[in-house]
């Protein structure tokens, strides 16, 4: 049965379901944003038309670039080039990416102005982005992709506070309980830069922030064969 059929986004004809191809490298990770935006589409398309040689998935101006970027400002990492290289090699070559909502989403379109177009008539193929339905979409593909992947003992980043809040409870359900492998950072966008969960240095989460980021280092390290 096709996974998608129960999902409400299939009424609007909604072909557009993003799959990342893994890393060509051993995987030993994974990162979780939110969901992939329309202008995502073109230059997935050209990715999958490189040779495998040149398939680095930080070749995307996307998330995870942005969130190499920002650690590396976050705790100094100039002065670390190695640290640095690790987690670049990890993030381009041994990271499986994948999202919470697998279509993509419409960041410019507010939501009552899609629901108003949808009862007069006008089709909008890319919806704005809502919890519950990525919730239903990630309920309805993780279980496969940590199974496909072998995810379930690899390290796991969460990328921003919905994927937080999902994969939290979506992993005690799924007995995934080995939280030392898993990895909670604030989204990467420019604009996460509040009082909050964000990069603001000056922020209240910085301590926390930054135990994140070198429990990952530490994990990078542990792993090496």
């Amino acid at each position: 049965m096709n996974r998608c059929e129960k999902c409400k986004l299939s009424s609007l004809g909604n072909k557009y379901r993003v799959c990342i191809p893994p890393p060509q490298d051993k995987i030993r990770g994974c990162l979780i944003s939110r969901d992939p935006t329309s202008e995502f589409l073109p230059p997935l398309e050209k990715y999958k038309q490189l040779p495998a040689y040149q398939k680095r998935i930080l070749w995307f101006d996307a998330p995870p670039i942005w969130l190499c970027n920002k650690i590396e400002d976050f705790v100094n990492f100039s002065e670390k080039p190695q640290g640095m290289c690790k987690l670049r090699q990890f993030f381009d070559c041994q990271c499986y990416w994948t999202h919470l909502h697998k279509c993509p989403t419409c960041k410019s379109r507010k939501k009552q102005n899609f629901i108003q177009d949808r009862m007069s008539g006008m089709v909008e193929d890319f919806p704005p982005f809502r919890y519950s339905t990525a919730k239903a979409c990630a309920n309805n593909w993780f279980e496969s992709e940590f199974d496909k992947y072998e995810l379930k003992d690899k390290i796991i980043i969460t990328c921003g506070t919905y994927v937080k809040k999902f994969f939290s409870q979506w992993s005690k359900q799924h007995l995934i309980e080995n939280n030392i492998r898993v990895i909670n950072l604030p989204h990467p966008s420019d604009a996460n830069c509040g009082n909050g969960w964000s990069w603001n240095k000056n922020s209240i989460q910085k301590e926390r922030i930054t135990d994140e980021i070198y429990k990952l280092l530490h994990l990078l390290d542990a792993d090496v064969d």
